[in-house]
């Protein structure tokens, strides 16, 4: 489809299951720590994996910078309904154009098989 680069915490479990995935989609990851707040300006978008719209401290934090350099957010509820979330988050990349994506999610999601199955689902290449 359409996405260049990954932006991911690779110190999480969750980042280390999508570093995988999109090794597979040869796809380039780059490292984010919430450190380092300038890198922010290279990314084109945000994409939060939720668990029934939960959103942790971490993750709410880096939605409010996102949402205050104006730049596109999409939540994905991998518990929701699979056409539904793979419809809009298509719609979302090609409305907003995001090339270069910060992903996050909490570790848990990894044990949930909702996650695998929505990852098989979507085509970013």
């Amino acid at each position: 489809m359409k996405i260049d680069r990954f932006y991911l915490q690779t110190h999480t479990k969750f980042a280390k299951a999508l570093a995988d995935w999109a090794q597979e989609l040869q796809v380039e990851v780059v490292d984010f720590h919430e450190r380092n707040i300038e890198d922010i300006n290279q990314m084109d978008g945000l994409l939060i994996f939720t668990e029934n719209q939960t959103i942790e401290r971490e993750m709410h934090d880096l939605r409010e910078m996102f949402d205050l350099k104006q730049k596109p957010i999409q939540k994905i509820d991998i518990n929701g309904t699979l056409v539904v979330g793979v419809s809009n988050f298509n719609f979302w990349l090609e409305r907003n154009n995001c090339k270069k994506v910060l992903v996050i999610g909490s570790d848990h999601l990894v044990g949930n098989p909702n996650l695998e199955r929505f990852l098989a689902n979507i085509k970013i290449k």
